[in-house]
């Protein structure tokens, strides 16, 4: 079997190549840094496959990481509005800490988007 070692920015631009995937730009390059790190961390080779990451991972604005998540905060009342929801940091905040309990991937990244590792 012939292999080849992808450098970040190669698995980052595969990525951004992958038609059915939304990356921005800062976002596949952030989880491609993700997954090397943890390939370092853990040892061995791994092999990378873009379906496989955008079956695992997802970038989200603030607006749709409420709208997917919200469910986590057992509010009744919590406004259907994500962009409201998105803008209180109260309610972000405690996302964050719920959605970091569930999941071995939460990247919040300087262009407002996060990374969720599915669960």
């Amino acid at each position: 079997m012939l292999t080849k070692t992808l450098s970040v920015s190669e698995a980052a631009h595969q990525l951004l190549n992958d038609d059915n995937a939304n990356w921005s730009y800062e976002g596949a390059h952030a989880i491609a840094d993700y997954l090397d790190d943890m390939q370092e961390d853990c040892g061995g080779d791994w092999s990378f496959n873009v379906v496989d990451v955008r079956c695992e991972y997802s970038e989200l604005s603030a607006s749709d990481l409420v709208d997917s998540y919200k469910y986590l905060l057992h509010y009744r009342d919590l406004p259907t509005d994500g962009e409201w929801a998105a803008n209180c940091d109260e309610i972000m905040e405690e996302l964050h800490e719920l959605i970091m309990d569930q999941t071995h991937c939460f990247l919040e990244l300087e262009n407002g988007n996060f990374i969720v590792g599915e669960f």
